[in-house]
């Protein structure tokens, strides 16, 4: 079966390209199976001639007929290469835009495998740390601790400054209402109880959750992208044992300390207002403050504050160690870990508070 030949002439620029173009698409209404352009005569050519080659190829491409080049020289080739014929050839393919159902589950469906991720390795974790060590698997203290000093001691300057600082901003607010009555001293108990059991605990976490959270999802991210958590596992190291849980425990060793830091640096702030604008001494605030709280307003905040601080540590490595694509999914899991730890830590704290009122 033989196959049509179109030959380009000596020249092949403006003035002749359009009698080539006109050659091919008679030849391709026919609908060969296959069609061949020779070039070998072709002397001299500009732009606007392979132009209009590439322009056949095109249209034989969308015919479904195979375009097949012959004698193309050595300048010829440079210029296709420079221009890139491959994709000038291509055509465009249309994508349908998907409908809203797909949408919708395309953005759901990332969140919900998140979801699932912290889920899984929160259980695995409370495994680990309760079987352990009757496994001979006990928590690596040496890890832990460095974790520990990058948690605690990093975050405490900006811990101890936001405190000061929202003490003094709740003393004052509390004072503009109060004075109204003449109930000065009560600015104790908006600082006290306000602080105590919610500011101190949520703030903490959160400082926690933008700053470690999103350093072990960074860390963690890196390491899989360069392969060092499968080199651990063909080394025999569980990378939950050595990585995850030293983090997951900083994390929440960290938020019951700075939060009775957070507490403390607080409540002094709100004292030091009270004292120098509204006249309170510091005796009498004292006095004040331990008549509001108890002590059993402290261990629920301690312990709500450990939750919140394990949650930021599972959060941050879940979403970790599901890093794909490279450092673009290294940069999209730590700004994850950041919002859903956030999240996450408002919404126990509502399960917390919500319990509380309902056992009085």
């Amino acid at each position: 079966m033989t196959h049509p030949t179109i030959t380009a002439a000596a020249t092949l620029d403006r003035t002749t390209v359009d009698r080539l173009v006109a050659d091919l698409d008679r030849e391709l209404r026919s609908a060969p199976a296959r069609v061949t352009i020779d070039l070998g005569a072709v002397d001299s050519f500009d732009s606007a001639g392979l132009g209009g080659v590439v322009l056949g190829m095109r249209r034989a491409k969308e015919a479904g007929v195979e375009l097949r080049l012959r004698g193309v020289s050595q300048s010829m080739l440079d210029f296709f290469s420079l221009v890139s014929v491959q994709r000038l050839s291509r055509t465009d393919a249309r994508t349908e835009r998907p409908d809203v159902v797909t949408r919708l589950g395309a953005f759901v469906e990332p969140m919900l495998d998140g979801a699932v991720a912290v889920v899984r390795l929160a259980a695995q974790s409370l495994h680990e740390l309760a079987a352990g060590p009757f496994q001979k698997r006990a928590l690596r203290l040496d890890r832990t601790a460095i974790e520990i000093d990058h948690c605690a001691a990093g975050a405490l300057p900006i811990v101890a400054l936001i405190a000061f600082l929202l003490g003094l901003i709740l003393a004052m607010q509390a004072y503009v209402q109060l004075r109204v009555w003449g109930a000065e001293i009560y600015i104790a108990d908006m600082v006290g109880v306000s602080v105590l059991t919610e500011i101190g605990p949520l703030m903490t976490a959160i400082v926690l959750a933008a700053r470690s959270g999103s350093r072990n999802a960074a860390q963690l991210g890196a390491m899989v992208v360069s392969e060092e958590i499968q080199a651990l596992e063909q080394m025999g190291i569980r990378p939950l044992a050595f990585l995850v849980l030293p983090k997951v425990a900083a994390c929440a060793f960290a938020a019951v300390t700075l939060t009775v830091v957070f507490d403390v640096v607080a409540i002094a702030g709100g004292a030091l207002f009270a004292r120098g604008v509204a006249g309170i001494e510091f005796d009498a605030f004292g006095e004040q403050l331990r008549t509001a709280l108890s002590l059993s307003d402290f261990v629920v905040a301690l312990i709500k504050a450990g939750t919140f601080g394990a949650f930021v540590g599972v959060v941050g490595c879940a979403l970790g160690l599901r890093v794909q694509d490279g450092s673009e999914g290294v940069g999209r899991a730590t700004t994850n870990s950041v919002v859903l730890g956030i999240f996450l830590i408002i919404v126990v704290d509502a399960v917390y508070v919500t319990c509380q009122r309902m056992l009085g």
